[in-house]
């Protein structure tokens, strides 16, 4: 049996996948077992076998996460590391900068400079500037597509989104959409952007292959800010004159619930396994929280006018930057209190976003491999084992998925090709091996299970 299994490792690459299938599925005939069964007798047991013998690394720790603020009035950034919850640098950006976004592999921050009409690009391992992009009138908000290839801006002032190719670091196309747009997120699947229109009082709704504006929503009163579940089947629209949160069916385009918040909300996020929308009420001094099974809502007090929401990847902590406090808030999502207040050199922290496992960088020859595991409702899978075998790997390493189902392998050699399984016995799933070519850090190598 490890023979086989040793011949399937050494043999497959990413052209030879279907092969790889009808191995398994003859394997299957002959022998009569379950789906999952073959999975365990044909990579667990072997694998296991190893860590037996000669010890398997079962999954390196996560490398610190860090957190980008924008500070609007000193131009600058402040980076903070979120297992200590200290400042640890600022960075120079331009004039009043007030979004940012960090690309999935999380090697650059995307800055949005409003007084500047230009976008500031940070490499996140030295934390500099290394270019700078000129943009539309006034940019507001940043999103970047799931596959980190291109970053969209909106221009408050000339009623556009400018979207840029993370490779050429250029503009690679202008969007025409409603008036005075802010806010923009990127569907999980990025298929779509979603932007909100202040002066419209509506979102856009942009197909991001033909960079065309495909619908248009009415939402409520100067929409702010937009956040997608992170299964993509609704989209959470913060209202600030009017005071609530309009959920959309992104299936349909259309709003089927309106929920009151505090006054004046102009940021949220989604928790990751979707169960909960924490909305930034800049006037009301709080953060409403609402429970997406039954849109009811709970508040917590944060700082003065709070404008900005961001959440660690596995959902245990929120991110709150407060403006008039000149600090960030930091909340327990299992307790919904606030527990530590971070004091940023910077003034006016507007804008934030959360990036992961940045500590020392990620070489060439070491990158990441993340995902989550998911049932077909969207909710994540906890404890479950994902392996990563063959390419530059001596023996099969394995990661075990957080409470919201996300995993992650560190330290992976680049420019090889592996094979990644997910190992659950009470979930089956319609492709549990893939063949996976590896050149960077890779996120949303997503299993979600049968139904």
């Amino acid at each position: 049996m490890t023979n086989n299994y040793k011949s399937l490792r050494n043999t497959v690459t990413i052209t030879r996948i279907n092969e790889v299938q009808n191995v398994a599925q003859r394997h299957n005939e002959s022998h009569k077992l379950s789906g999952i069964k073959q999975f365990l007798c044909r990579y667990f047991l072997p694998a296991l076998l190893l860590l037996l013998v000669t010890g398997i690394n079962w999954g390196t720790a996560a490398a610190q996460d860090r957190a980008y603020v924008t500070n609007i009035f000193t131009d600058t950034v402040s980076v903070i590391d979120t297992s200590t919850n200290t400042e640890i640098t600022t960075i120079p950006v331009g004039s009043r900068p007030i979004a940012v976004a960090v690309t999935p592999n999380g090697t650059r921050a995307y800055v949005a400079n409003q007084n500047a009409s230009s976008v500031s690009v940070i490499n996140t391992f030295s934390n500099t500037v290394i270019d700078t992009i000129s943009v539309g009138l006034g940019p507001s908000g940043v999103a970047i597509t799931p596959n980190g290839a291109s970053i969209y801006v909106t221009n408050q002032g000339h009623h556009t989104v400018s979207v840029i190719d993370n490779s050429s670091l250029s503009v690679t196309a202008t969007i025409n959409v409603g008036f005075a747009p802010f806010g923009i997120a990127i569907s999980p699947d990025g298929t779509r952007a979603y932007v909100t229109n202040l002066i419209s009082n509506s979102v856009s709704v942009i197909n991001t292959t033909t960079n065309a504006v495909v619908t248009t929503i009415p939402v409520g009163t100067r929409p702010f800010a937009v956040a997608f579940n992170a299964v993509g089947t609704r989209a959470y629209v913060a209202n600030s004159s009017s005071d609530n949160v309009s959920v959309i069916d992104t299936a349909t385009n259309m709003v089927i619930a309106t929920i009151p918040v505090g006054d004046a909300p102009i940021a949220l996020a989604v928790t990751p396994d979707g169960s909960r929308v924490y909305v930034a009420n800049q006037s009301s001094h709080n953060v409403s929280v609402i429970n997406t099974s039954n849109n009811t809502v709970t508040t917590i007090s944060v700082g003065f006018f709070p404008s900005g929401v961001a959440i660690t990847l596995d959902g245990s902590r929120v991110y709150v930057t407060n403006q008039g406090s000149g600090n960030v808030s930091v909340i327990d999502t299992a307790t919904n209190t606030v527990i530590f207040i971070i004091p940023t050199t910077g003034s006016c922290p507007f804008g934030i976003a959360i990036t992961v496992g940045l500590e020392g960088g990620v070489t060439a020859s070491g990158v990441s491999v993340g995902g989550s595991i998911r049932t077909a409702r969207g909710r994540g899978i906890s404890k479950t084992y994902v392996m990563l075998s063959g390419g530059g790997l001596k023996e099969p390493v394995f990661a075990m998925t957080s409470t919201f189902g996300y995993y992650k392998f560190e330290d992976i050699p680049a420019g090889q090709t592996y094979i990644i399984s997910v190992i659950a016995k009470r979930y089956r799933f319609t492709e549990p091996t893939r063949a996976l070519s590896v050149n960077d850090s890779i996120a949303g190598v997503d299993f979600v299970a049968e139904p």
